[in-house]
């Protein structure tokens, strides 16, 4: 009995995993189409398993239908993947408040969207937020720029090589800013990484302007 039971069990397991594979592969498919230019095919196709739950799909058919300013529609796609916690659909529908595309312009939504995402780890949403920090935007006010918080993202965002933030940061080392200490030796190694890292950019572009053809 018990034997049957498990065998059962596992028949399920079997039809379950096949029954999600279905979106994964319409997925795959659908970036396939995309990525060769076939926007017809890969909405087609993305509607199915983006229909269907697959998170990934809702944010790769809602940044195609956002591109092709059917932002209602992105909106509606990026939502449905943040409320499963995918962190791309979360900073997308951020954007789409911060710019008031598919919905009414909110930034303090669009922060509490990026706030969100960064919290999970999203990069871009994370070097966002520290430049609102440091520029203003999504409604920051002076206060809030100044605080602890604004030091703490801003450091995330320099520990990810944002140049701006370290920058930033380095000035606020130098100053004593956002409630920390005045720090030189931390604002001369935040300086000296951002040397390296324009040297760094430097040579790169240097190198690929010479695989660029002549004429």
């Amino acid at each position: 009995m018990k034997a049957r039971q498990a065998a059962s069990i596992a028949a399920g397991l079997l039809l379950a995993a096949a029954a999600w594979a279905g979106p994964a592969e319409d997925f795959a498919a659908g970036r396939a189409a995309y990525d060769r230019g076939d926007v017809r095919t890969a909405i087609s196709i993305l509607g199915k398993s983006a229909d269907a739950g697959h998170s990934p799909s809702q944010v790769l058919l809602g940044e195609i239908l956002d591109l092709a300013e059917q932002n209602e529609d992105a909106v509606r796609y990026y939502r449905l993947a943040s409320e499963q916690g995918n962190l791309d659909g979360t900073y997308d529908l951020a954007l789409m408040y911060a710019g008031g595309e598919g919905v009414p312009k909110d930034p303090r939504k669009a922060r509490e969207l990026i706030q969100k995402a960064a919290e999970g780890g999203h990069l871009q949403a994370i070097h966002a937020l520290a430049a609102a920090y440091i520029g203003g935007g999504l409604a920051m006010t002076d206060e809030e720029r100044a605080s602890p918080a604004a030091l703490g993202w801003i450091e995330k965002s320099a520990g990810a090589d944002s140049l701006p933030a370290i920058d930033r940061l380095a000035v606020a080392y130098r100053k004593g800013e956002f409630g920390a200490a005045a720090d030189p030796k931390k604002a001369e190694a935040l300086e000296a990484r951002a040397r390296l890292l324009r040297n760094v950019k430097s040579v790169k572009a240097g190198k690929n302007a010479k695989k660029k053809p002549n004429g």
